[in-house]
């Protein structure tokens, strides 16, 4: 939508940034929910036999994806077998595609069955005494992993594998292992608790390698306990670049799984605005499948800008204690910057909504002092009714005057209209800017992002654990500058198909645009982006080449297939399920040995497997994958670049990516000094019990 001429993005000004800035500072500093990632065990039981006896966490940050490998030893105390269930936070946009489970010194590797074949052969198996283990999809909220048989006084391991896109936005990448739920399934909060203690060794080990100079890493929170080191590299010319990271964070007995934890790296502000093509195809008859990552430098301007601001707040009960302070106080600071000529006005939801100001109101110093006094009486409590807070936000609008709305959430729609189609067509009928803050984990992740995408928005999420000045600097810049909205990108030339994401949205400064594909041929083709900036359209080139091999990346196949569900998802959510559309995500699902909301991974012996006409997909997809792992664990990162090669600075002109040194600088930035110039810590030992 235009307005005025202007990409509305621009109504997104300094009291979007405040909330970011107040949210980000007090969520940082306040004890986390006391749900976590850990074994289930039934509220009114006795499951104390079973416990997490060491936790290992290895994670590979490499060509624009990551690849994690979680290692469990549970131990059972009892004189009788036991079942256990371990959970996790769903991590965003991660394909779970490996379950492993030991019996003695011998590996079962889980294989990809429709859901409710795979729960019914589980069941039977439990009942029969035999070795198995599942994985799950819970819709949005997390990954279950149940273990059949925790044999009586021993231990039982199990391996679990995903794989995730990295997110680049202004030259900052940011990885988070999720642990601390959000505190919004509140069927299983009713019946099960969850035991996060590890009581014996703890390990994360993370490995970052990166194809361009690296300016600095960290891991708040963490910082006088993590070790960090940088690798030199020695690149095929015979010089050597640091651009490998290592972070280690160890404890030898004890800990808690309560806590996320999230590690930054920030390229150095001489790397160049570009495009990236990263394929496989293991076999020329075949096709292959890439991965194109564009990180643009459009002109996008400063922007000044006022209007009204509506901000609809969460106040249902999974926002309680810290989460409702936080949002409090966010939203007080807020309203104490604003300008004499903006208005605001507040609405809460939980079991209904309500326009807690009565419409807008100009933020005068007397107006503003009243409200902040309401705001500090707001308490927690009730289900989530999220559509009717986003419908009363739409109503009574000035159409002479730009309206932005900022909801704060951590999201799940529980109550009254739940259908995405509804919240869609909602916001279909109005000329607004919808930008969402998500608190915590186990949100309704595509519900919010789709809105946001939508109205042209954006959506970010907030850990307890985020580094504070990181996320304000992202937030910062997209507030006061245009955006690139309508963004398309194509291909001509070599014939490319089945290109995923199906929709785009905008693109703010710093963010990148990452799409895969399938390419059944090799050769040139030309890439073609457009975008529209303040209603004018803009038209980037460039040439890149589909190689006939290229071994390195399997693992691109089952990123390609999580993209392609989730469009599939996509739909399912918007206009409901048919046998079509599930087919289409199970048959993906079982191609690609990918853990779907319709398919789940089992373990059982190869017997079982034979008996049921289970082929083993995923076992000789996870040798492949192993292989060029080992392949590339010993060499740099490799450079993908594909928009330099005729040596003209490439399709932006050779433009740097819009970083945290080229961005806009203020009074605020004084606090990144700290974090650009800090001496890298190498600090033995962890204790975070």
């Amino acid at each position: 939508m235009i307005k005025n001429g202007h990409c509305l993005s621009r109504c997104f000004l300094a009291p979007a940034f405040w909330l970011l800035l107040a949210i980000l500072s007090f969520s940082t500093i306040r004890p986390g929910t006391a749900s976590a990632a850990g074994l289930l065990k039934s509220t009114g039981g006795d499951d104390s036999n079973v416990r997490i006896l060491s936790h290992n966490v290895d994670v590979v940050i490499n060509n624009s994806f990551a690849q994690t490998v979680v290692d469990q030893i549970f131990v059972n105390d009892a004189d009788y077998d036991l079942e256990a269930v371990y959970t996790f936070p769903l991590p965003k946009q991660a394909s779970l595609s490996e379950l492993s489970l030991w019996v003695g010194e011998a590996e079962m590797i889980g294989e990809v069955v429709e859901k409710e074949k795979a729960r019914k052969i589980y069941e039977q198996q439990k009942a029969q005494g035999n070795d198995t283990a599942m994985a799950e999809k819970n819709s949005y909220k997390t990954f279950d992993v149940s273990v059949g048989r925790v044999p009586a006084g021993s231990e039982t391991r199990i391996r679990l594998v995903y794989y995730q896109a990295m997110e680049i936005d202004l030259n900052v990448g940011r990885y988070l292992y999720p642990l601390a739920e959000g505190n919004v399934d509140e069927e299983r909060i009713a019946f099960w608790s969850v035991d996060d203690t590890v009581s014996g060794a703890f390990n994360f080990h993370l490995v970052m390698k990166s194809a361009f100079p690296v300016a600095d890493v960290r891991v708040p929170g963490f910082q006088d306990s993590a070790v960090i080191e940088q690798i030199l590299d020695e690149t095929e010319d015979g010089e050597s670049e640091g651009n490998t990271y290592e972070v280690t964070l160890a404890s030898r007995e004890g800990a808690n799984l309560s806590r996320d934890i999230i590690f930054y790296y920030r390229l150095d502000d001489t790397v160049p605005a570009r495009v990236e093509m990263i394929p496989f195809r293991d076999n020329p008859n075949e096709p292959g499948t890439f991965m194109v990552v564009v990180t643009p430098a459009a002109d996008l301007q400063p922007i000044s800008e006022g209007g009204d601001w509506t901000f609809v707040l969460d106040i249902s009960g999974s926002m309680g204690g810290h989460k409702i302070a936080t949002l409090v106080d966010g939203v007080t600071k807020v309203i104490g910057k604003m300008k004499a000529n903006d208005r605001f006005r507040i609405i809460t939801f939980n079991n209904s909504s309500d326009d807690l100001t009565g419409g807008f109101v100009n933020a005068t110093q007397e107006n503003v002092q009243q409200w902040l006094q309401h705001l500090r009486n707001i308490h927690a409590g009730g289900g989530t009714d999220l559509y009717a807070g986003l419908k009363k936000a739409c109503q009574r609008l000035d159409d002479d005057r730009t309206t932005s709305i900022v909801l704060v959430t951590d999201g799940v729609a529980n109550v009254g209209e739940t259908k995405q189609k509804a919240f869609l067509n909602l916001l279909k009928t109005y000329d607004i800017r919808l930008f969402t803050f998500v608190i915590g984990n186990s949100a309704n992740q595509p519900l919010l992002e789709r809105l946001t995408q939508d109205s042209g928005g954006f959506a970010l999420n907030i850990s307890d654990s985020d580094d504070i000045v990181g996320r304000i600097m992202q937030a910062k810049a997209k507030a006061l500058h245009e955006c690139m909205h309508g963004v398309q990108l194509s291909f001509s030339g070599e014939r490319v198909k089945d290109l995923t994401p199906a929709s785009l949205g905008n693109l703010y400064i710093g963010q990148q645009l990452v799409m895969f594909g399938r390419y059944p041929g090799s050769g040139e083709a030309q890439l073609i982006l457009k975008a529209k900036i303040s209603g004018q359209e803009r038209t980037w080139k460039t040439m890149v080449e589909f190689p006939e091999t290229a071994r390195d990346n399997p693992e691109l196949e089952r990123l390609w297939a999580l993209s392609a569900i989730e469009d599939v998802m996509r739909e399912i959510r918007e206009n409901g399920e048919s046998e079509k559309l599930r087919k289409q995500v199970v048959d993906l699902g079982l191609e690609y040995s990918l853990v779907t909301d319709f398919t789940s991974m089992l373990v059982v012996n190869d017997d079982i497997l034979e008996d049921e006409g289970i082929q083993k997909k995923n076992a000789r997809r996870i040798q492949a994958e192993k292989q060029a792992q080992a392949a590339k664990s010993s060499k740099p990162a490799k450079n993908y670049r594909v928009d330099n090669r005729s040596g003209n600075g490439g399709m932006f002109n050779g433009k740097s990516s819009p970083g945290i040194g080229s961005g806009p600088v203020g009074p605020l930035f004084v606090g990144l000094i700290a974090w650009l110039n800090r001496r890298k810590r190498k600090v033995q030992g962890l204790s975070w019990k």
